[in-house]
């Protein structure tokens, strides 16, 4: 558990925005409540949930997303098509996961943002890849960075694909924004071929950073967009009560910030940014220490 205080357990109808848990349990220990939001753990299945959640029904994802990254968009610098390759995290689970090394021919990637992992798995030698996202402002982007590939901006079921059309599925950092993630999961499992692998990747809450940190780990917390909050054993139940036996799971490290950048970051007057980056990269190190880094993955298969 984090070094934060925890709360007497709770309903749901007590914790007042709290709906019932994916796993369908109603009881949950209030972890802490900030201006930005709180964190509460469910005691059925050990899965945390954002108080209150940004969003509670899957009918408001798209709305809600493609608002949220198009004022992103406004406040931000230009968005540009990234030069480095195979910066996804996919990557680092192949690194663990041998069989996801070798390019089959037909993958889908649920919650694909800008595309770039969909180009970056095109370049690794899958012939036929999809793109699914439910930010309209996103699939725009992807489409003119990457028009080669196939992208919707609507849920897999309510695409032209057919069911068993994908050797592989990926969502990266998805899972976490779903109102429902075990329906999502659920619906997505028909389009994978026997055989056929998933591999969701999510911010790990057994990880050195959330032990370390608790409600400093804002990157990942992030209240505003987050929903679900996902430990090893919960995401394990959550593929296993969709109809995926669970080859897999493990954690692996984002790409280290730099002493260099921090150095800029320092001298730049940027003093309170570069503390909370210290911080960050203390839980890191702490991550390393007990084996649960900062993103957890977890591998399925359909039988």
């Amino acid at each position: 558990m984090p070094a934060i205080s925890t709360r007497p357990v709770k309903t749901a109808s007590q914790v007042g925005s709290l709906l019932r848990c994916w796993c369908g349990g109603d009881r949950w220990e209030s972890l802490f409540h900030a201006r930005r939001g709180g964190l509460a753990r469910c005691t059925s299945c050990g899965c945390y949930q954002t108080d209150p959640p940004p969003l509670t029904d899957s009918q408001q994802s798209e709305e809600f997303y493609t608002r949220y990254y198009a004022n992103l968009e406004m406040n931000a610098r230009p968005i540009a098509r990234p030069i480095q390759s195979r910066t996804a995290g996919f990557w680092r689970v192949a690194e663990q996961f041998a069989s996801l090394q070798r390019s089959l021919t037909t993958v889908a990637d649920i919650g694909c943002g800008d595309g770039h992992l969909c180009a970056e798995l095109k370049g690794a030698g899958w012939s036929d890849v999809t793109g699914v996202e439910l930010s309209a402002v996103r699939v725009a982007r992807a489409r003119r960075f990457y028009p080669d590939i196939r992208f919707y901006d609507r849920p897999l079921p309510q695409t032209a694909m057919k069911q068993g059309s994908f050797d592989l599925i990926v969502s990266e950092s998805t899972i976490e924004h779903l109102p429902e993630p075990l329906t999502v999961l659920r619906e997505i499992r028909p389009y994978l071929r026997p055989g056929g692998r998933i591999v969701v990747t999510t911010p790990n809450l057994e990880s050195g950073h959330f032990r370390l940190l608790g409600r400093r780990w804002t990157g990942m917390l992030a209240p505003h967009a987050h929903i679900f909050m996902f430990t090893p054993s919960s995401l394990k139940l959550a593929l296993e009560q969709a109809g995926y036996s669970v080859e897999i799971t493990g954690s692996f490290a984002d790409e280290p910030y730099t002493l260099s950048k921090w150095t800029r970051r320092l001298l730049s007057g940027d003093i309170k940014g570069a503390i909370w980056r210290a911080h960050q990269e203390l839980g890191t190190l702490y991550g390393r220490f007990i084996g649960q880094r900062a993103m957890l993955y977890a591998v399925g298969r359909v039988n």
